[in-house]
């Protein structure tokens, strides 16, 4: 007796809906993507019930005649492919044919379609996979698709979605994203009848992420635009190190405007901003990255989210070059904006001015950047109480160090970013070099000078004049416009780390060979650790010989190290391998340099001369990414003379 069976039509609809929807979330994908691929220049999203009641997605995209909207239901049916060669160039978002049959599968949908210059529109019903009804209506041009009861013959299948709250944030991510990519087309999403995002069609996509994520976070992106070989083009914005988040919701990567997940485009991300992101932060970013159709393969997964890229290898190239090379150019100091929430005076306070109550997202009026000017009503992020005036512990906290006391008056502070390239805004204070230079009365010296304290300005860093150090601990440098508080530890950290990486890539550590070897013992399992990394330790300086039993002779260390310290790290490197701190064997030699830098540099407590602090700062401004350590925690902090004048109440 045969055992095969032809599945019924319906049935097999079924299946393939358990593929392509698997929640809410995948019937409003499928559906913006039809309407992008119609040439809409609006679309809006309408949800009840996070999805499972009701989703009507419209366009006024081209429309559809009879017969095509007939046809558009049926499984494997699409304008998209012909012959097989058209598989392996798509350029469309949908292609398969399998959207529409696999949501009317589990739902009942209805279509509303009229093209130009047709005066009727036509409408059609679908009730679980079965067309029960057509009719001829009057409608805009365009098309509405709407979904009611999803999932209801299946339910088992809406037994396993998540709660609303969590279906609603997917649904959300969607059409954000495709907002994102599509800054010329107007979005709307309303839920429940209340609208939950309006982006407008816009020229520029800085004024569309402002939209979308806030004109905070807008405000402070760099823009990417990077050609590279074999015409692979990124494009967009992403955040500076010290703007990265705890999470990877505001992260949108496109491929040929198709929204995706790529594993090695990620990476490329990541590895461009290498030792100055902060252990566990992501950074912000919204990055488009065109290739030629033919070398990727966007039919490797159901929902159209995961693609294969024939020459990843040379996308990786591309994407990491184009953001580290972005990273490199721009000044990535951070701003200290101090907001006045109380006013201390004698007699009658001063009444707060009023502010309007919508921000005006006017960032980009043409491929250069224009910032909003001081004072625009943007909120700030990241606020924390201080006291009156700055004390050690509030410095700390800018560092990302500790907080250890709490303080009594409230004042906020919070941290953004000075403009990112000098073109973009300059201030008013820097004048020609012949010119006496001043901010708020203070003399600043110009280049032509020979004041000792005086370090002159780049592209990474503004020219400076060092006023000395406190609390043992910090910088304080006046540079044009403002003053920088800045880090003495990791200043030499981030010097020593560049130093010694450029060392070790170039395979030409220098070492100071002992005139005494030091004896080493270690305990059993450590000696196992050190036989098996005996040539990359040496690699990096450190000559250790067996002695016998756990006993190992150190001969030679970096030169960059003391001979105490040398030794001191071979302990801490070969307890951290031991635990197994330090996880992947090709990010080892990497974590025993920063662990190298850190244990060299000056530490907080140590007092240093005006010479002293010049020369550090001569060598950071010299190093390649300037603003933080290898973990990436920041260097240096910006407070603008007008915050200042704020903070003295000497603003008007």
């Amino acid at each position: 007796m045969p055992k095969i069976n032809i599945l019924p039509e319906d049935l097999a609809n079924k299946i393939a809906a358990g593929e392509v929807v698997e929640r809410p979330a995948s019937v409003v994908k499928e559906l913006v993507e039809n309407a992008l691929d119609a040439g809409a220049s609006e679309i809006n999203v309408e949800i009840k019930d996070a999805g499972k009641e009701l989703i009507k997605v419209t366009d006024n995209g081209e429309g559809m005649d009879k017969a095509d909207a007939r046809k558009a239901v049926l499984r494997h049916a699409t304008s998209k492919i012909k012959v097989t060669d058209d598989l392996f160039n798509i350029i469309s978002l949908g292609f398969r044919g399998e959207a529409l049959a696999s949501i009317a599968a589990v739902s009942r949908l209805s279509i509303e379609t009229k093209q130009e210059p047709e005066i009727e529109g036509f409408q059609v019903h679908v009730d679980g996979g079965v067309i029960n009804k057509e009719n001829i209506i009057a409608t805009n041009k365009g098309t509405v698709i709407t979904i009611k009861d999803l999932f209801f013959n299946t339910p088992a299948r809406k037994k396993f979605l998540k709660s609303d709250l969590i279906e609603l944030r997917h649904i959300i991510d969607i059409v954000t994203k495709y907002a994102l990519a599509n800054p010329e087309i107007s979005f709307t999403l309303v839920n429940e009848g209340k609208e939950l995002l309006s982006a407008p069609s816009t020229q520029h996509q800085r004024d569309n992420i402002a939209y979308v994520y806030g004109p905070t976070i807008a405000k402070e992106l760099l823009r990417v635009s990077h050609l590279h070989k074999e015409g692979v083009k990124v494009e967009g914005y992403f955040s500076k190190p010290l703007s990265a988040r705890n999470d990877k919701n505001q992260q949108a990567l496109f491929v040929n405007g198709r929204w995706v997940k790529n594993s090695g485009i990620s990476q490329g991300i990541y590895d461009a901003y290498h030792s100055i992101l902060f252990t566990g932060k992501h950074p912000i970013y919204v990055l488009n990255v065109t290739l030629d159709p033919k070398s990727i393969d966007v039919n490797v997964h159901p929902n159209k989210t995961e693609i294969k890229i024939e020459q990843k290898e040379l996308v990786y190239e591309a994407v990491y070059q184009a953001l580290h090379g972005t990273l490199k150019k721009n000044n990535l100091i951070p701003t200290l904006d101090i907001e006045t929430d109380s006013q201390i005076t004698f007699g009658t306070p001063k009444a707060p001015e009023k502010k309007s109550s919508r921000t005006k997202y006017a960032f980009e009026k043409s491929e250069q950047t224009v910032f909003p000017k001081k004072g625009a009503e943007v909120k700030v992020e990241a606020k924390v109480d201080l006291k009156g005036s700055m004390s050690h512990d509030e410095l700390d906290k800018n560092s990302y160090r500790t907080l250890s006391r709490v303080p009594q008056v409230k004042e906020s502070v919070s941290a953004t970013y000075s403009a990112t390239v000098p073109e973009t805004k300059v201030p008013e204070t820097v004048l020609s070099p012949q010119v006496e230079k001043k901010v708020i009365g203070i003399p600043v010296v110009s280049e032509h000078e020979t004041d000792e304290t005086f370090i002159p300005g780049s592209v990474k860093f503004p020219e400076m004049k060092i006023l000395g150090q406190i609390h043992k601990t910090f910088f304080v440098a006046e540079t044009p416009g403002g003053m920088l508080l800045i880090d003495q530890h990791v200043v030499q950290e981030r010097v020593l780390y560049e130093r010694f990486m450029q060392h070790y890539l170039n395979k030409h550590v220098e070492t100071q060979v002992l005139l005494e070897k030091d004896l080493l013992t270690f305990t059993t399992q450590e000696k196992l650790v050190v036989i098996e990394y005996l040539e990359r330790l040496k690699g990096l300086g450190f000559a250790l010989e067996h002695f016998g039993e756990n006993d190992f002779w150190l001969s030679s260390v970096p030169t960059l190290l003391g001979r105490t310290q040398g030794k001191e790290l071979v302990y801490t490197i070969v307890k951290e391998l031991g635990e197994g701190k330090v996880k992947e064997i090709e990010n080892i030699q990497e974590e025993i340099i920063t662990m190298m830098a850190c244990r060299a540099s000056v530490k907080a407590g140590n007092v240093l001369t005006i010479p002293q602090i010049k020369k550090l700062m001569r060598e950071l401004v010299d190093c390649e990414l300037p603003y933080t350590c290898p973990h990436g925690r920041a260097i240096v902090v910006r407070i603008d003379a007008e915050e200042l004048e704020k903070k003295f109440l000497r603003h008007s």
